[in-house]
Parts: C-alpha cells; sequence; structure tokens
C-alpha cells in the first residue's frame, strides 16, 4: 500500500511538474474576426517572412449571378495580388521581419504566411439603399494561417471578413470595392501579426 501511495505521489509530481512547463500561447490579438493562436513564441525570433498568394480555389460566389460571375473571376488576380502588396506594405511600414519575400520558397528561420479566398458577396444595392444597417453590404472574407518554415507546425490560423471602404453602406458595385476592401483586409492582416511580433 505504501508503495502505490509512494507511486501516486510520483505520478502527481511529474504531472504537476510538466504542466507547470507547458508553454502557453500568446494572447489573442483580436483585430480579426476569428484568431487561434498555437505559438507561445513571438514572431520577432524569426527574420524571414513568405507572404504567399492566398488561393482562390474553392471560393464561394454569393450574390454574385451567372452574368457577374466572369467579371468576379476576371478580377481574381487582381484581387489575390492587392492583398499580398497590400501585407508586404504593412511589413514594411511596420518594420516587421529584415526581410519579406513573396511567394518564395521556406527558409530555415522563416515564417509563412499562406491562406484563401473563402467567398465573395456581391451585396444587393437595393437591400442597402432600401433597409440599411449593413444589409446587403458587400465583402470579401479569407481565412489564413502562420506556419514555422522549418518544421511546418501551425503558428496561428485567422479568418477575416471586409466590409470596410464603402462596402456597408456604398452604392458601388463589388467591382468597384472589392479590390480597396482586398487592400483593407491586408491591413488587418498586417495589424495581428505586428501584435504576435
Amino acid at each position: 500500500m505504501k508503495k502505490v501511495v509512494l507511486l501516486l505521489q510520483a505520478v502527481l509530481l511529474v504531472t504537476v511538474a510538466s504542466l507547470a512547463n507547458a508553454e502557453t500561447p500568446l494572447s489573442k490579438p483580436g483585430i480579426l474576426n476569428d484568431e487561434t493562436i498555437m505559438t507561445s513564441h513571438r514572431l520577432s525570433g524569426y527574420d524571414t517572412i513568405i507572404i504567399r498568394d492566398f488561393s482562390t480555389d474553392g471560393v464561394v460566389y454569393d450574390r454574385i449571378d451567372d452574368e457577374e460571375k466572369p467579371k468576379v473571376d476576371a478580377m481574381k488576380p487582381l484581387i489575390m495580388k492587392t492583398l499580398t502588396l497590400s501585407i508586404e506594405t504593412e511589413m514594411a511600414k511596420r518594420k516587421l521581419f529584415k526581410n519579406v519575400i513573396l511567394n518564395g520558397e521556406a527558409k530555415d528561420n522563416a515564417v509563412i504566411l499562406e491562406g484563401n479566398f473563402t467567398e465573395f458577396n456581391g451585396g444587393s444595392r437595393a437591400l442597402r439603399f432600401w433597409v440599411g444597417f449593413g444589409a446587403g453590404k458587400t465583402y470579401l472574407k479569407v481565412k489564413g494561417r502562420l506556419i514555422d518554415a522549418k518544421s511546418g507546425v501551425e503558428l496561428a490560423t485567422f479568418e477575416d471578413q471586409e466590409a470596410g471602404f464603402k462596402g456597408v453602406a456604398s452604392m458601388e458595385s463589388f467591382e468597384d470595392l472589392f479590390p480597396h476592401q482586398a487592400q483593407s483586409l491586408g491591413q488587418n492582416i498586417g495589424a495581428f501579426i505586428e501584435k504576435l511580433y
């Protein structure tokens, strides 16, 4: 009986010690719509960020009819590039990372930012005009993640929706709004990364 008690005490001590040594993830920055942080280490430990163009594969078209869809398809490269360049600009403006590489290969001391667009919502001018209060808004949605380039381990994941640049109340079409919203998404993602830096 005494041996069982001693064994239980030893197991308890090991459990308490491992819980004390468990690393607590960084706090959520609270900038994007949904954020999950898995790392306890700041991104400032990396000297390079590799920004990959967000994919549009599998994107959902909402409130975009068959006649409008080819117009959105033609805009995809512009929307993708606008987001990438906006994030790059944010990294430079905020003086984050020694090296900022667009669509490059993984390096040892690098963090990779990648993701995809999940929804293109064309909104409804009629709802914005007659109902207001955010009804019928035009918006873009993305989800993404930060990955340690060396190990492939996810450091953080996120989702965000941007209806900015007059997207809630404007009578402008998605053709006018989507590029500006992609730029705003880049600014939001830049602020998110800065908080983790």
